[in-house]
């Protein structure tokens, strides 16, 4: 049952080239989503059950960088469960009716002018990110930065659909860095490194700023979302991959809040 304030989520529901609203939306015959006003909504995301205990990544003992790997914090990131069982690096984010599209303020400005993913050891941080590179076809300006900040080489391998973003792989010297060109896409962005297999990380890119990855006690937040007309929230989180689930539909209001639960 659906409830506003506290909804169980079961990410196992297959989902199509709709997850996101493609770019030119306005080329392809969409409507501007007709929402009456603006505001802000947040939550917490939830782990139904016992927090589990943290795996280990399985870094190989016989590769050449093992020793400098193992001098960071070595825990599997897919669970990172905070107070209250809050799950973080959840993405959560707003789809538009079929047939829509969301008109972006681009004045009021919530998004960063450059998103970077470090490879300071052999995991990739942060895990999980957002982008909004462009918009009705259009670059916003936003960066995206793959870098190295390790005295050991690495490298950073791109790949989301083979339409939008087919793979990308660079090499990355010690205190090397690479802007890669990424644009929004309909499903989740994979980056690994070759040199170390073990080490992923996400991003999901759109284009339209209306998302939020929920922090470390499992509350998330975005501002400026269109109100007063039906639409979709979406959370996504890695443990089921290509799988965003509705969580809410509906016209939201500003200052909505309302929490979900993700099942293990």
């Amino acid at each position: 049952m659906i409830r506003l304030r506290h909804l169980a989520v079961g990410l196992g529901l297959a989902v199509g080239l709709a997850v996101v609203s493609l770019p030119n939306a306005q080329a392809q015959g969409k409507k501007a989503f007709a929402g009456t006003g603006t505001g802000t909504i947040k939550g917490k995301v939830t782990l139904a059950g016992t927090a589990p205990t943290a795996a280990k990544v399985k870094i190989d003992p016989n590769h050449k960088d093992a020793a400098h790997c193992l001098k960071d914090d070595t825990n599997d990131l897919t669970w990172v469960v905070g107070p209250g069982n809050g799950l973080a690096n959840v993405v959560v984010f707003l789809k538009p009716p079929s047939g829509q599209y969301f008109k972006v303020d681009m004045g009021k400005k919530t998004w960063k002018d450059e998103v970077s993913i470090d490879q300071p050891f052999c995991a990739f941080k942060p895990h999980v990110n957002l982008l909004f590179p462009d918009y009705e076809g259009k670059p916003t300006g936003q960066k995206f930065t793959g870098m190295n900040s390790a005295p050991i080489a690495h490298n950073s391998r791109v790949a989301g659909s083979s339409f939008r973003n087919p793979a990308k792989n660079e090499t990355l010297a010690s205190k090397g860095s690479k802007v890669f060109a990424v644009k929004s896409d309909n499903q989740v962005i994979k980056v690994n490194c070759d040199v170390h297999k073990w080490m992923e990380a996400y991003i999901w890119a759109f284009d339209h700023p209306y998302a939020a990855i929920s922090g470390e006690d499992g509350t998330w937040e975005i501002k400026n979302v269109p109100t007063g007309a039906e639409l979709q929230v979406m959370a996504w989180h890695e443990s089921n991959m290509n799988t965003p689930t509705e969580v809410k539909k509906g016209a939201l209001k500003d200052g909505d809040s309302f929490d979900f639960t993700i099942k293990k």
